[in-house]
């Protein structure tokens, strides 16, 4: 999977951009504040519709556009090569003058697929990227959100049935933590919640099914990956945890599309998760009703990752915590390749300069079957020397690109 050629109009620091990617590497190379990460932030849009780290529509527009348009727009445009067939994606983010939000202007996207207007969920899936940041390290040391959304990200981009049942999910659980609140100010029925647990079951038990299912797959790669990374120093063990009985459950790797998992040492048929599932809601309804929200599901759960035993987020060094983190993006790779049969396009965000060069050219040696990676950097000395030879340089100032130069001539 490549993308072939981006387009930028009023993205964030970029008036008008158009980039053609050749073959290879791709090194975004500038000093810092002058759009080197605006570029991977509008390749990660084209492939999930969002901006990473949740960076609001609204900010991904020009600052000047306020004054140039009448009505403030960004627009990203990309083409992709892939196995499936070429993509022409453009997704629009436009201000609705006159029309106040709750936290601003009201804000619209457009999302067109191959000049076919699509929803968001619908795109994402089609153009698959990986992106490497140095803020990955708070999947490992953050808070149990950041390691939900690292796995809902990867799964919504090789599964669209998995990011389906999420949205289900996650609506279903608004309206029952709505209905709880107005139980507990006596404004509905303990006997309403039946309806909503039902919906909250089906579609929480397939999420976690899945979830489980790729912690299985991304652990088998990650061992190795670990080892390779960390030049040695032990295998990492990646675990979930399920939120209503606080203990660790893992796939077991013989059933393909996690049909049962172990837990506790027992065999668990995944139909047996809606039963959990069920009987956990009704053994802490009491505490629901109390506190007025859902206490367990999967939007509780958390993962855990173990070197030599030792637990990384609580005890593991900075270094052990980054390299945890860039092995759990390598695997993430890997894993979408092995699933849809194309390697995903990857973005590394100054990340070189975070490593000893051990750890630089091991990360790169690692990616070098991947067939499109882009990375950004202040420093090319960070860059090893034989690497560097191979890749395309484009200088980055001030929200312009200097023409494309290949390193090695």
């Amino acid at each position: 999977m490549r993308l072939r050629q981006l387009v930028l109009n009023h993205f964030r620091c970029y008036q008008r951009l158009e980039l053609v990617f050749p073959d290879g590497p791709v090194v975004l190379v500038g000093r810092n504040a002058q759009g080197k990460t605006s570029l991977l932030e509008a390749i990660y849009l084209l492939a999930t519709s969002r901006a990473p780290r949740g960076v609001p529509d609204r900010q991904l527009i020009h600052w000047d556009a306020d004054r140039d348009e009448v009505w403030p727009f960004s627009q990203v445009m990309g083409q992709v090569e892939r196995l499936e067939g070429p993509l022409s994606i453009e997704i629009v983010n436009a201000v609705q003058v006159g029309e106040p939000g709750a936290d601003g202007p009201r804000m619209a996207k457009r999302i067109r697929v191959n000049q076919i207007t699509r929803r968001a969920m619908d795109l994402v899936g089609l153009f698959n990227v990986v992106l490497f940041t140095p803020q990955d390290l708070d999947v490992v040391s953050g808070a149990p959100s950041e390691r939900r959304r690292y796995l809902d990200g990867l799964l919504c981009q090789v599964e669209p049935a998995y990011c389906r049942a999420l949205s289900r999910y996650n609506q279903v659980l608004a309206q029952r933590n709505q209905l709880l609140r107005m139980i507990r100010e006596r404004r509905g029925t303990p006997s309403e919640l039946a309806f909503w647990d039902e919906r909250l079951v089906q579609d929480g038990a397939m999420v976690l099914a899945r979830r489980l299912e790729a912690i299985a797959q991304l652990g088998e790669l990650a061992t190795d990956l670990h080892e390779r990374m960390a030049g040695g120093g032990g295998p990492l063990q990646l675990s979930y945890h399920v939120s209503w009985n606080n203990t660790e459950a893992v796939v077991e790797g013989a059933f393909p599309r996690a049909e049962r998992i172990r837990q506790d040492g027992a065999v668990v048929a995944v139909e047996d998760l809606v039963k959990d599932f069920t009987a956990a809601l009704e053994a802490s309804r009491a505490a629901q009703l109390m506190r007025g929200m859902t206490l367990v599901g999967p939007h509780r759960d958390d993962l855990s990752f173990r070197v030599n035993g030792v637990d990384m987020r609580s005890f593991g060094s900075r270094g052990q915590q980054r390299t945890v983190a860039l092995t759990l993006r390598l695997a993430e790779a890997r894993l979408m390749q092995r699933r849809r049969g194309d390697w995903p396009v990857v973005l590394l965000d100054d990340v070189l300069s975070e490593l000893d060069p051990g750890r630089r050219a091991r990360l790169l040696e690692l990616l070098a079957d991947v067939e499109q990676t882009m990375l950004t950097t202040a420093d090319l000395a960070v860059l090893p020397a034989d690497w560097l030879r191979q890749a395309t340089l484009f200088e980055v100032e001030a929200g312009r690109v200097g023409v494309p130069v290949a390193s090695g001539s």
